[in-house]
């Protein structure tokens, strides 16, 4: 260490750096843990390390008042500043008595046969032969190691000691010596160094153990470092949990009774304040995983008011001094968050739903590594609250593994008729989720989220941002766009309008624009409804609401129910005649599949959840002027108003829901 802090040049105690002339500012030793002639021993040590860098005390001054020797002073001064394992200097650790600041480097050669008087051989091996070491390194990296080819992964010590015997007989080892000469050939050895070099990274040695989430590492620098939220909608955590619970679904067979199917997977969808912990919004997404429209759905839900529920079961309802922020407190209604935290989940991280977020609500967002619980560590802890309070004590709960007690002593058997059905699960998580924010609360002091947010708000009254009036009425742009073209034949008699997903879409205005056939136009549309369309120019011009060709305009159906229908199709496996409902037709040969695969109750269960339905906005009422003979030539001098409706037909609403 002496040469690598002065080079080459010639010791002298008046070129010590300053960081380490001051033997305060060296790692300590506790010396309550020595007994006291070694206490005595340290102490005496410390004495004089601290007059040796100072560097004006005379060496002789220093062992007569120490009792050390001269050269003692110097090595002791090497052993402080050797580098320690936490890359550190030893420090005062160092003269602690009997303490070793290097491993022991053995220098007789092992000529002996048996099972004793090699200590420090394996060491001295890898000395005299650095590409060895370097292959066991490389074993041991490749054994932590995701395998990304075709061969063998984490593989056991026994099949790396074989390797490492060859690589012994490559470099030129004889038989005579070691570790040919031992009674295991080495194998103990290797073992415990394989084991040491595997715990130097516990990322590694933890991927080796096995385990599936591994910590994040220290953030020592404070810019680094989350701020702690400290005011309402400031920061708001997002994720998906997963229900462990099965449930039935009741669908009427062609006799008027009543059929329940199993579904085996359905996801809740939550938005928590952090500074309130108050869940803001939520959404259900039936199904084996949720996908970038229900993250839609759930932002959509959290931005808007919430409409209470009216509970099909008896003596169902929310407690007093429970509920929504939107529905309790009047300045979160359509209230929007400075930055959204969510992990790295391919769902969250669409890149159109994160420019959309970013450009109606406009927030920052965050999002962790994923699978690392500690970086939404709210949400994730209102999760398992979640399962231990709610989903673990319902019948049919599958559990936290297939080995949990709630599991075996809930198992209904095959009689479904004890499940909870997927329509008295919405009633009962809307409830479930209202009573919580009206519960105290440890992490508050014993104030329910509610009253947190009233109080936080109240202080620091005019900081929530909202979505303005205008946008409203158009939350539907937190859905995909996309761009499509006007089509239409003046010759030939074909009205102006558009095709989006094999269905023909038009409107009484659009159809008799026949200056806009050939222009490009850009449609909204929420996924899980896809009758309407809510089309702009591209100059970001309102066009107004396009309905798709009848028959495909009477039943609500989402965008992978109509994919799935041609796709069907195409297969010859779907097939209906003119004037039926092509989506009903789905829904009866979904309905027959889904006695023998529980996928296609999954399947089902989307379709029918009509959750949406009490947080559907209207789009904005337009103008009932007539249409005018002269069509316009170019989108940027179009003012298109909408026609009259007929008597007792109401404007389609855009967010209704018929899920798949």
């Amino acid at each position: 260490m002496r040469a690598i802090v002065f080079g080459t040049l010639r010791f002298d105690r008046r070129s010590i750096p300053a960081e380490l002339a001051d033997v305060s500012q060296w790692p300590c030793a506790d010396d309550s843990a020595l007994d006291e002639p070694a206490r005595l021993l340290f102490a005496r040590r410390v004495r004089a390390m601290t007059l040796f860098v100072d560097g004006t005390t005379a060496l002789q001054a220093i062992g007569r008042e120490t009792g050390l020797r001269i050269n003692d002073l110097y090595r002791l001064f090497e052993r402080c500043t050797t580098p320690h394992e936490d890359g550190r200097i030893y420090g005062c650790r160092a003269l602690l008595p009997w303490l070793h600041t290097r491993p022991y480097e053995r220098r007789a050669q092992v000529t002996t046969s048996g099972t004793d008087g090699a200590s420090g051989a394996f060491g001295q091996l890898l000395l005299r032969y650095p590409e060895i070491a370097h292959w066991i390194e490389r074993k041991v990296a490749a054994r932590s190691r995701r395998g990304t080819k075709l061969e063998e992964v984490h593989r056991q010590i026994w099949r790396l000691h074989a390797g490492f015997l060859a690589q012994c007989r490559q470099a030129g080892i004889q038989a005579h010596e070691y570790p040919f000469n031992r009674k295991h050939l080495g194998e103990r050895s290797l073992a415990n160094y394989l084991h040491k070099l595997a715990g130097q990274q516990f990322a590694s040695a933890a991927r080796a153990a096995g385990a599936e989430q591994i910590g994040h590492a220290w953030q020592a620098d404070v810019e680094e470092v989350r701020k702690t939220a400290t005011y309402p909608y400031e920061v708001v955590e997002f994720d998906g949990h997963k229900l462990d619970v099965r449930l039935t679904l009741r669908i009427d067979d062609p006799f008027g009774f009543e059929t329940l199917l199993v579904m085996h997977r359905i996801w809740v969808l939550v938005l928590l304040d952090v500074a309130s912990r108050a869940v803001i919004g939520y959404a259900l997404a039936p199904g084996c995983e949720y996908n970038r429209d229900d993250v839609a759905q759930a932002l959509q839900a959290a931005l808007m008011p919430h409409a209470a529920r009216e509970p099909k079961i008896p003596a169902l309802s929310v407690r007093p001094g429970g509920g929504f922020p939107s529905e309790i407190i009047p300045q979160t209604a359509w209230a929007c968050w400075s930055t959204l935290r969510f992990d790295a989940a391919r769902a969250h991280f669409a890149k159109a739903t994160l420019e959309r977020l970013t450009t109606v609500v406009g927030c920052a967002t965050d999002n962790g590594p994923l699978g690392q619980k500690n970086e939404r560590a709210f949400i994730e802890r209102f999760f398992d609250q979640l399962a231990s309070h709610f989903a673990h004590r319902l019948p049919a709960t599958t559990g936290r593994d297939p080995r949990s007690v709630e599991r075996a002593l809930s198992d209904v058997g095959g009689d479904t008729s004890l499940m909870m059905t997927l329509d008295e699960l919405e009633d009962v998580i809307d409830v479930v989720l209202a009573n919580y924010n009206g519960e105290p609360h440890t992490g508050l002091g014993g104030r329910s989220p509610l009253e947190a947010m009233q109080f936080q708000i109240a202080r620091r009254e005019g900081l929530l941002r909202t979505v303005p009036e205008a946008r409203r009425s158009t939350l539907c742009l937190l859905q995909e766009a996309r761009i499509v073209t006007i089509r239409g034949n003046v010759s030939r008699g074909v009205r102006p309008h558009v095709n989006f997903e094999y269905v023909r879409y038009d409107s009484r205005l659009l159809s008799g624009m026949t200056g806009l056939i050939g222009q490009q136009i850009r449609v909204y549309f929420n996924v899980k409804d896809v009758r309407h369309l809510h089309a702009f120019f591209m100059n970001g011009a309102e066009l107004g609401v396009l309905t798709a060709a009848r028959p495909w305009c009477f039943t609500p159906h989402s965008l992978r129910v109509r994919q799935e229908i041609f796709a069907l199709m195409r297969q010859r496996k779907l097939a209906w005649r003119e004037g039926d409902d092509p989506v009903g037709a789905w829904f009866a040969w979904k309905k027959e599949q889904a006695r023998k695969h529980a996928r296609e109750a999954n399947d089902l269960a989307r379709m029918l959840t009509d959750r949406a339905k009490a947080h559907a906005p209207q789009p904005p009422q337009q103008s009932t002027a007539t249409v005018g003979k002269e069509s316009p030539a170019a989108p940027d001098i179009v003012r298109p108003p909408t026609p009259a409706l007929p008597k007792g037909e109401s404007t389609p609403w855009l967010t209704k829901i018929f899920t798949y």
